[in-house]
């Protein structure tokens, strides 16, 4: 392990919990050593909560880390990581909140992805709450792009939890990889289908969810014909879930849309108590803005790819449309160029045709020492 502590500041505003994740599983990867001030400062609930440490524990756990600051709130973190390796068929971890499954999801995939051996994650929390990735996000578009990267998962849904209550769980496994493969998106490519799922659960009637789903149909329809993009077929199935299938009330929507060069892009909305919003354009919109900006990736997407661009062998090359990438996605190249600057890792954002950006880096080529 390298001695030399690599500080990163944590601000709320480069980043939040987005920059713990990143942070600690290149730390995990590579054996260095980091020191996080600041963490999520500017926010109501300042410091790390609680999908934070669990799992900055299961990686802890993962590489026999030596960790100080992990405790609800702590506004610092030091984390002095082992050797990465597999310890177990089957990790658990419950948030005990309704803190989002999938940002969990995104602090262990990277890790696992590099161990001896499958792992199964058992993981317990929010699977459809606000301020995160829906479970059918992770699953039918972020699943399919990281299968670009030569890598997989599979997700499977045991009981959908809803905020404020959580109780969700979700069962994880991971194959690992010998290394990632740079990929190259450039073209996006027009609408050829559009599909997704209407939900209502608990106490809400499924006519909220066929309402979600007229709404949220008009609105794309509406702004793509100002796109002048002909409107693909469109299927959303509408559904009641079971009760014993769910913790909690409330009802959403989850959309996804391919194109003719295969990029996917998703749309969430969702009502929740305390969370005033509009599902229906919430939703749209996000399904709207990459193919109205020419980008290859919807914003969530953006900020996810960066470690694994960082991680893979090659150069990777994406297409992420005609404006500026996100501070979110900055901060995250930004903090994995501070971690792998010794790998000369370094993201470049250039210029493409039609006024469109280009993300490019040339991976570090992580390997998987235990699959030689």
């Amino acid at each position: 392990m390298s001695e030399e502590i690599v500080k990163i500041d944590g601000d709320s505003n480069n980043g939040g919990g987005q920059i713990v994740r990143i942070a600690v599983c290149l730390s995990a990867l590579y054996k260095i050593p980091i020191q996080i001030i600041n963490i999520r400062r500017g926010l109501s609930k300042s410091g790390l909560r609680e999908q934070h440490l669990r799992g900055v524990n299961l990686i802890k756990e993962m590489c026999d880390a030596e960790v100080t600051g992990a405790y609800l709130g702590s506004p610092y973190l030091l984390f002095k990581p082992g050797v990465l390796q597999h310890k177990s068929d089957e990790y658990v971890a419950n948030i005990k909140t309704a803190g989002c499954i999938c940002l969990l999801i995104q602090i262990i995939l990277p890790c696992a992805l590099f161990l001896s051996k499958s792992t199964t994650y058992i993981l317990k929390g929010g699977t459809n709450v606000p301020l995160g990735p829906q479970v059918e996000y992770f699953k039918n578009v972020f699943r399919p792009f990281l299968r670009r990267f030569g890598a997989d998962f599979q997700l499977d849904v045991i009981r959908r939890g809803y905020y404020p209550d959580g109780g969700g769980e979700v069962r994880l496994h991971v194959t690992p990889v010998h290394h990632l493969n740079g990929i190259e998106l450039l073209d996006p490519g027009v609408p050829v289908d559009i599909k997704g799922w209407s939900f209502a659960a608990g106490c809400v009637k499924i006519n909220e969810a066929k309402q979600l789903t007229r709404d949220t149909t008009d609105i794309i329809a509406k702004e793509l014909s100002k796109l002048n993009i002909p409107m693909p077929p469109i299927n959303i199935i509408t559904y009641k879930e079971p009760r014993n299938g769910t913790v909690g009330n409330g009802y959403g929507i989850n959309i996804m849309c391919k194109t003719t060069t295969n990029c996917i892009f998703g749309g969430s909305g969702l009502s929740a108590r305390l969370f005033v919003t509009d599902p229906a354009s919430s939703a749209a919109s996000e399904l709207i803005n990459p193919i109205s900006t020419n980008s290859c990736v919807d914003l969530f997407l953006k900020d996810q790819m960066i470690i694994f661009m960082a991680l893979a062998k090659g150069h990777s090359k994406v297409n992420v449309g005609n404006l500026p990438i996100t501070p979110h996605t900055q901060r995250a190249k930004e903090v994995a160029e501070t971690m792998l600057f010794k790998k000369g890792i370094v993201f470049n954002l250039r210029r493409y045709m039609d006024n469109s950006y280009v993300l490019e880096c040339d991976g570090a080529g992580y390997t998987n020492n235990y699959l030689n």
